[in-house]
């Protein structure tokens, strides 16, 4: 066979647009971590009767202010009491623990897959090292005097939490 012919015939089947149907390409979104709208839930629910989440909530508490661009407040803020436990929302490496930032208090960052970041700010106690990995739901912190702050980013853009959490 050509070389030509057998280097076309690997790139058609890696692309993954064969089909049985000459001219039509299908396109399947198998985003793990996509948020459905509510047309959409209606239209699937009969298909997905058990959702589960890949994230979780930091901290048990009630959100006090929610993210907002038009504000500029780029994460949640929680109605916490000090000494509450901060769990990680999902599995990641430690790439910051400490308290450079003064005005972020005691922060935790975390690396997730996928380009996530959460970071996890005005903390009373950390309980993780950089470099260090976690669980999802892992206490890495203890809460502080201070409403606790938590943001999420996918590389270096802020994103809203409630997406995913």
């Amino acid at each position: 066979m050509d070389t030509k012919l057998i280097t076309l015939v690997i790139f058609i089947c890696l692309s993954g647009c064969l089909t049985n149907q000459p001219g039509q390409v299908v396109v399947e979104e198998k985003s793990f971590n996509m948020v459905e709208s509510s047309s959409q839930v209606s239209k699937t629910q009969s298909k997905k009767t058990n959702v589960k989440k890949n994230w979780s909530l930091p901290v048990d508490s009630p959100i006090q202010k929610n993210y907002s661009e038009q504000d500029g407040h780029y994460g949640l803020t929680f109605d916490n009491s000090p000494g509450q436990e901060v769990r990680s929302v999902r599995k990641g490496e430690v790439v910051y623990s400490g308290d450079r930032m003064a005005s972020y208090g005691k922060m935790i960052i975390i690396k997730h897959a996928y380009g996530f970041y959460s970071i996890y700010n005005q903390n009373q106690e950390l309980l993780v090292s950089e470099g260090d990995t976690i669980e999802k739901g892992e206490l890495i912190a203890i809460t502080g005097d201070k409403p606790f702050y938590f943001e999420m980013k996918k590389y270096e853009e802020p994103i809203n939490p409630l997406k995913y959490l």
